[in-house]
């Protein structure tokens, strides 16, 4: 069972337009984070995991002001099931989305991420 999902999520990191793979907003995407389950302890925590972000991997997530806590330097995101995501837990995409790649150039004044 173990090898038919790694095989699977393989063939769909393969096959998959890239406009859908593309499109987690996790800095390890979904697949990813399952291929690694199940590589690591089996079919059931590939299950596990798959559920987990399933629930999680959704449209409506919104950042979190943590300013009124005295944070302006902290970006969360509040995931649609509740859940809360650092900065360092997003992808590139999501991280752009917000200016927060932009952010991060100027702070290193190199013109490129750190």
């Amino acid at each position: 069972m173990k090898y038919l999902i790694i095989w699977a999520i393989l063939l769909y990191q393969r096959v998959a337009p890239t406009s859908l793979r593309e499109r987690c907003i996790f800095k390890l995407s979904c697949s990813n984070y399952v291929l690694e389950g199940a590589r690591q302890k089996g079919a059931f925590e590939a299950v596990r995991r798959l559920g987990v972000r399933v629930r999680s991997c959704r449209p409506g997530y919104a950042p979190i002001d943590t300013g009124v806590a005295g944070h302006d330097d902290l970006f969360l995101l509040r995931l649609c099931d509740g859940s809360v995501l650092e900065e360092a837990d997003l992808s590139d995409r999501i991280r752009e989305e917000f200016g927060l790649l932009q952010q991060l150039d100027t702070d290193c004044g190199t013109g490129r991420s750190c």
